[in-house]
């Protein structure tokens, strides 16, 4: 086994009401990292290669599980996800190791009471947050609902960085506005298609690349004056902002995961 020291291992808890997707999406990233050959299901009960605390007969896991995937290179990102979200320790426990935090919300359903447990405890560890919005692909996802939820809940620092093209039963394209670029994902998973942003979503792009662009720059006061010199921020000074104010705990960015299609991108 690889061995990292501790400057290179990075610890992502993966967090969310019962049913939000934690266990697909921890099936996702091992797939499309070539770490595994297939995907378990939860719907067909099939056990998660990466779980081995699974109860077969409702689906459910009652203990917290890591992974910690090895190989090449010179890093390791290691993941932890929260067991069933009415055992409140499990949040505690993890959010102590965390270097990061990854909600996940239903988009069928919005924020829940379990989304609302567990933003109490980030709050108190101060836990860098992104947002993920799951199960867009069915006929009641409702994702400006979800947003309006998640700014209500969570607070006004919660920022679109990337938003659904055609929620629904065929959701397969999103738009990243800080990097300005329309992504469609082939059925089959994989490296999404890269496509200019279409003519008919470029006015709700621009603006949500502005307000991020604003809320990014009202941290950093180096930021704020090239924003008002220039009036725009380079790509690479929008991240490099975003992750200081993550690290602040001063905003949450919030994007989207598609179910059994998962890319992360450059950077």
């Amino acid at each position: 086994m690889t061995s990292f020291d501790t400057s290179h291992v990075k610890n992502i808890v993966l967090l969310g009401h019962a049913g939000s997707g934690k266990t697909t999406l921890s099936e996702c990233m091992l797939y499309e990292a070539g770490l595994t050959t297939r995907r378990g299901s939860v719907e067909e009960g099939i056990p998660p290669v990466i779980f081995t605390n699974w109860n077969s007969s409702g689906g459910i896991r009652f203990f917290p599980s890591c992974c910690i995937p090895s190989g090449g290179g010179t890093r390791s990102i290691s993941w932890i996800r929260q067991r069933y979200d009415d055992f409140a320790g499990d949040v505690l426990a993890a959010l102590r190791v965390a270097d990061t935090g990854v909600l996940l919300l239903n988009a069928n359903f919005g924020v829940e009471v379990g989304a609302d447990i567990i933003w109490d405890y980030t709050e108190r560890f101060r836990t860098p947050m992104v947002l993920a919005v799951n199960k867009l692909d069915q006929d009641k996802a409702d994702f400006d609902r979800t947003v309006a939820q998640a700014r209500d809940h969570f607070g006004n620092n919660v920022v679109v960085v990337q938003y659904p093209l055609n929620p629904g039963l065929g959701f397969n394209t999103i738009i990243d506005v800080l990097q300005m670029t329309q992504y469609r994902f082939p059925l089959e998973g994989g490296r999404p298609e890269k496509l200019p942003i279409q003519e008919s979503e470029r006015e709700r792009a621009d603006l949500l690349h502005k307000e991020l662009i604003e809320a990014i720059a009202g941290n950093d006061e180096t930021l704020m004056e090239k924003y008002f010199d220039k009036g725009n921020l380079e790509e690479n000074e929008m991240r490099q902002g975003l992750k200081k104010a993550m690290i602040n705990h001063d905003l949450f960015p919030l994007s989207v995961f598609l179910p059994k299609r998962i890319w992360v991108a450059d950077g």
